[in-house]
């Protein structure tokens, strides 16, 4: 019996058409599956990096905001005294007399007067000149300053500094107790001596330790920024502390914090130069805090009915509007982005947050 052989057969053609379009089709669905994920998964790192500057950027503000005013042990208002030579005015970085100013933008600009009030006693840098700073360059260029957007000044004293040693007469030069983690002051520091009944600025020209105490010199000269040889450290002639009880005095730094928004350093996915939220903190130059940070604007909560004996604002007015009412608040509104590129439309996500602020020393 002879045996049937079976010639082996392949795939016809139209076999061969479906499995490509099957293989075409599952592809397509695997990419486009693959780049939904990946468009997710960027929207949302997007999302996250927008409100994590956003978090940061308040937290700074909302920190400085509430130690503004802040001496340790709170000293009346018409008994904080000037021992410079230069007066309030020129002392933009160390204005210890004004805990809290703004400017708020008023013009598509980045001239002095595109702010209100005028930017014009800020420490500024400009055309490699240094204007009201201490340190020369360590001015802010207004040139990258963002126009419309608003300028936050905070100032209060580092505490708890250094307590004094033994009483202090107003011409006397401070001698400290050093304390036990070292003495936070250092020479070229403008400090504030300070009780609960006057305080006085001053710069230190040098320190002389002795053991554990130090004695914090006052040099004086004829620049704005020295030690007055006409004044001392009490217009009423009162000295900080008795001979054996220094009645909480201490001796802190002044720290004045100036928040804008300008220019950043670096450049996001498409190659441009995002806005960030920066610092200038009393004589050291600027530092850019927290990129993607579009536009920063402050109301200031007023209190206009100081009789009813409730400190509380019951108006909210930009800065030139506050006169001589107490400022009991602050309402903060900022612009933050994901700084990159993350959606279709070319530009980055955006979202504006706010936040209201009391004053702890209002």
């Amino acid at each position: 019996m002879r045996a049937v052989s079976h010639a082996s057969k392949g795939f016809s053609m139209i076999e061969l058409m479906l499995a490509l379009a099957l293989g075409v089709i599952v592809t397509a669905g695997i990419v486009s599956l693959f780049v939904g994920n990946n468009q997710t998964y960027t929207l949302l790192n997007g999302q996250a990096r927008m409100q994590e500057n956003a978090r940061y950027a308040m937290d700074f503000v909302s920190r400085s905001a509430r130690a503004a005013g802040y001496f340790g042990c709170d000293p009346e208002p018409t008994k904080i005294y000037d021992s410079l030579t230069g007066a309030w005015t020129q002392l933009f970085e160390f204005d210890i007399s004004t805990p809290i100013q703004g400017f708020n933008g008023i013009n598509n600009g980045n001239a002095l007067g595109d702010w209100l009030p005028s930017l014009t006693a800020l420490p500024r840098t400009s055309g490699g000149t240094t204007v009201n700073a201490f340190v020369n360059g360590n001015g802010i260029d207004v040139a990258t300053m963002k126009p419309l957007t608003d300028v936050l000044v905070l100032r209060h004293v580092d505490v708890p500094g250094a307590p004094i040693a033994q009483i202090t007469q107003p011409t006397d030069q401070p001698i400290v107790t050093v304390p036990a983690g070292g003495l936070p002051l250092a020479v070229d520091d403008f400090v504030a001596i300070n009780n609960c009944e006057q305080a006085s600025l001053f710069r230190i020209t040098a320190i002389a330790p002795a053991g554990l105490t130090a004695t914090l010199s006052r040099g004086t000269g004829v620049g704005v920024f020295q030690n007055s040889p006409g004044k001392t450290l009490s217009e009423q002639g009162v000295p900080y502390g008795e001979a054996t009880d220094a009645q909480g005095t201490a001796v802190g730094r002044v720290l004045t914090d100036i928040y804008y928004i300008a220019q950043g350093a670096g450049t996001n996915n498409r190659g441009q130069t995002p806005w960030s939220l920066w610092r200038k903190v009393s004589q050291a130059a600027p530092v850019e805090l927290v990129e993607g940070i579009e536009d920063l604007q402050v109301l200031f909560g007023i209190d206009t009915t100081p009789a009813n004996n409730l400190a509380a604002a019951n108006r909210y007015v930009t800065y030139d509007q506050v006169g001589t009412n107490a400022i009991r608040s602050l309402r903060v509104t900022m612009t933050a982005s994901s700084v990159d590129v993350v959606t279709d439309t070319g530009q980055p996500l955006r979202r504006t947050f706010s936040q209201t602020i009391s004053f702890r020393n209002g």
